[in-house]
């Protein structure tokens, strides 16, 4: 069954192959055109995704810095002095299971 699926498969790929082969016509101001109007509208969806991730990241980091900042009250009021980076490193990562950014 399989093999007759796959011979008509071919068959129909091989009936369709001439006249896919014939060449567009098209004149060069057309086309010119669709690649500069494609192209801007690339470079808008990547401006436009790069500054998403750029928000995202920078949220993050404002995040991170947050609780790291709380966590150094937290512990000044507890124990009378500021953790050292390393601490404040090895609680954040416990806590969230993440390097913090």
């Amino acid at each position: 069954m399989t093999k007759r699926i796959l011979t008509a498969a071919l068959a129909g790929a091989l009936a369709v192959t001439p006249f896919a082969a014939t060449p567009a016509l098209a004149d060069g101001a057309a086309s010119t055109r669709n690649i500069l109007i494609l192209g801007g509208a690339a470079a808008a969806i990547g401006i436009t995704n790069y500054n998403h991730k750029k928000r995202i990241k920078k949220a993050e980091m404002e995040e991170s810095a947050r609780r790291q900042a709380s966590y150094k009250a937290y512990f000044y009021r507890k124990y009378g002095y500021y953790p050292n980076p390393q601490q404040v490193h090895d609680w954040y990562v416990h806590t969230y299971g993440v390097e913090p950014s």
